[in-house]
C-alpha cells in the first residue's frame, strides 16, 4: 500500500484566460490531517473540486492509494473513497436526516419496500460514532446550519470515505461543536486510518487540529510543513506574500459622549441585567464561550427579540425599540454573522444593496434613478475599496470581505450612528481581514458614530476594542479596558463558576 493516501502532482486549471491552478503538487498521507490554507481566490476551492471529481485538470495526474486515476469524475472519486463536504450543503431539505446520510442507499425489507426501522436505527448509529446527536426522522429542512453540516459527515463516514474534505466548517459549528468534530477527527484518523483535509481561515484551528499544512497563494503551492514547524506568523506571510506585523491598525481620536446607553435589559431565560454604555468614536467588544447571551444583546437592542424588561437610551433620550425598522429609523443598524442570509439581497447588485437602506438620496422608489444609483454606489465603492468589477456586478460573486464592506457600506448610506456588528471578519481571509477593520476605522471618522462588536476570536477583540464585554450564562461576567485584558484574563471570567 502506498504510504501516501492521496498523491496530486502537477496539477493545472484554467478558465479562460485565469489560470487558477500552476503546478499544484499535494500529498496527503493515510490517517493524517493536513490543513490547506490561504486568502480567498488563491485555489484551494478549485483543487478540492478536482480531487471531487467536479473539474477535470488541464494537466498533472492523480493517484489515490498508489492507483493512478485515469476517469475523474464525481462518481469515480466516491467509489474511491473521496468525500468533500462544501460550505454550500447539496442536501434534499425535504427529507429526513436518515434519507438525506443513506440517500441512494436506503435499506430495503425483503419485498423491497424501505426498511425504516433499519434505517433510523444505522442512520443513529453513525452520527452517535461520530460524537454528535440527533433526530434522524427530523426534516433537515427544520435544522440549523450546524446540524446540517453535521448529517454532511455523517453521510460521508457512513461511506466509509477514505478521505474527508472540511471545508470551513467552523463557519457554522458552535465551538462546543467544533471541538466535538475535532474529536471525532482524531479518532478516525489514529484508530481507522481516515484522512482529512481541513480548510479554515481560523489559524488556531489549524494549529489545533492538523499535523501538516500546505499554503496556496495566487494558484500555487508555496510551503507544506509540519504544523509544529511553523508560527502564525509564518502562514500569514506565505499566505498574502508580506509581512502583516501589525494587522490590527492604530487608533487615534478621544472618545466622545455617550451616545448609547442600556439599563437592565432582561429576556427571560436569555439575558440578565446587561447595562452598560457606548461613547462617540468608541468601540466596545461582546465577547464570551458560545451560547452566553452575546448575539441576543445585540439583537434585543436592534428590536430583533423582545424585551421583558429595561431601558434604552440613544442620545440622552430614553427610547422605545419593537422592532428593527423602529430601530433603523433610530439610526441604529445591526450587522448579523450570517450576512449572506440576514444582511445582503445576494442576487442583486452592488448598486442596489449599498442604496436600498435609504432610496431618499436616489429620488426614491417612486422616482428611482439608476445612474444616481450607480453614482452613489461608485463613491462607496471607492471610499471602503470594495473590489468589484462594477457596482452592477452581483454581490453573490464577490469575496467574503466585500460582502462584508457592501453591507457596512448600506448601513453608512442609511445613515447609521450605532453599528451593532456580529462577528465581522467570519468567513473573511487573513490578508482581508485588515481592509474590514480599516473600514470599521472608517466608520468612526464621524464624531457621533460607535460601534458594538460581538466575536469569538479573542485576538480581534483584543485588537480592536477600546473596552471589552465578557458574557457568560446571559449575563455581564467582566468589564475591562483594552490595557487590563488578556486573553486568560477573558477565559477565566468567561468560564468560571
Amino acid at each position: 500500500m502506498s504510504e501516501n493516501l492521496l498523491e496530486m502532482r502537477g496539477i493545472h486549471k484554467r478558465f479562460g484566460g485565469v489560470h487558477a491552478l500552476r503546478g499544484v503538487s499535494f500529498a496527503v498521507a493515510h490517517g493524517e490531517i493536513h490543513g490547506l490554507v490561504g486568502e480567498n481566490g488563491a485555489g484551494k476551492s478549485t483543487l478540492m473540486k478536482v480531487l471531487a471529481g467536479a473539474y477535470t485538470a488541464d494537466e498533472g495526474e492523480m493517484s489515490i492509494n498508489g492507483n493512478m486515476m485515469r476517469q475523474t469524475s464525481t462518481h469515480a472519486m466516491r467509489e474511491h473513497g473521496i468525500a468533500v463536504i462544501y460550505q454550500e450543503l447539496a442536501q434534499a431539505p425535504h427529507l429526513t436526516v436518515a434519507e438525506n446520510v443513506f440517500l441512494g442507499r436506503l435499506p430495503k425489507t425483503r419485498i423491497r419496500t424501505i426498511d425504516w426501522k433499519k434505517l433510523n436505527s444505522d442512520a443513529s448509529a453513525v452520527i452517535s460514532r461520530i460524537g454528535f446527536r440527533l433526530d434522524p426522522r427530523a426534516r433537515v429542512a427544520d435544522l440549523s446550519v450546524a446540524q446540517r453540516q453535521i448529517v454532511e459527515i455523517a453521510k460521508a463516514i457512513s461511506q466509509n470515505a477514505k478521505l474527508v474534505v472540511l471545508d470551513e466548517p467552523s463557519a457554522v459549528l458552535a465551538d462546543s461543536e467544533l471541538q466535538s468534530l475535532f474529536a471525532m477527527m482524531r479518532k478516525l484518523s489514529s484508530e481507522q486510518g481516515v484522512s482529512f483535509i481541513y480548510i479554515s481561515h481560523r489559524l488556531n484551528e489549524v494549529f489545533d487540529i492538523c499535523h501538516n499544512v500546505t499554503v496556496l497563494r495566487d494558484g500555487a503551492v508555496i510551503d507544506t510543513q509540519p504544523i509544529e514547524a511553523v508560527t502564525p506568523q509564518d502562514l500569514i506571510r506565505k499566505m498574502v506574500g508580506r509581512e502583516l506585523s501589525e494587522v490590527y491598525p492604530k487608533r487615534t481620536g478621544a472618545l466622545g459622549n455617550v451616545v448609547l446607553s442600556v439599563k437592565g435589559l432582561n429576556r427571560r431565560g436569555v439575558l440578565s441585567d446587561i447595562s452598560f454604555d457606548l461613547r462617540a468614536g468608541e468601540i466596545v467588544g461582546l465577547c464570551g464561550l458560545a451560547g452566553s447571551g452575546r448575539t441576543e444583546v445585540l439583537r434585543a437592542i436592534a428590536g430583533a427579540d423582545a424585551l421583558d424588561g429595561g431601558q434604552i437610551e440613544l442620545f440622552g433620550h430614553e427610547v422605545s425599540i419593537r422592532s428593527p425598522r423602529q430601530a433603523r429609523a433610530l439610526g441604529i443598524g445591526f450587522l448579523s454573522e450570517d450576512r449572506k442570509v440576514d444582511g445582503l439581497f445576494l442576487d442583486q447588485s452592488v448598486s442596489f444593496n449599498v442604496t436600498i437602506g435609504d432610496l431618499k438620496t436616489i429620488g426614491g422608489p417612486s422616482a428611482l434613478q439608476l445612474r444616481s444609483e450607480s453614482a452613489l454606489a461608485q463613491t462607496y465603492v471607492q471610499r471602503l475599496r470594495i473590489k468589484t468589477p462594477s457596482v452592477k456586478a452581483h454581490v453573490r460573486n464577490l469575496s467574503g470581505g466585500n460582502q462584508q464592506k457592501c453591507a457596512i457600506a448600506r448601513q453608512l448610506n442609511a445613515g447609521t450612528k450605532v453599528f451593532l456588528i456580529d462577528e465581522p471578519t467570519r468567513g473573511v481571509d487573513v490578508g482581508a481581514r485588515r481592509d474590514i477593520y480599516e473600514v470599521l476605522l472608517e466608520v468612526l471618522r464621524s464624531p457621533d458614530r460607535a460601534i458594538v462588536m460581538v466575536s469569538s476570536e479573542l485576538p480581534e477583540i483584543l485588537g480592536m476594542c477600546d473596552r471589552i464585554l465578557v458574557m457568560k450564562e446571559g449575563q455581564l461576567s467582566a468589564e475591562l479596558s483594552r490595557e487590563a485584558a488578556s486573553e486568560e484574563i477573558i477565559m477565566q471570567h468567561a468560564t468560571r463558576h
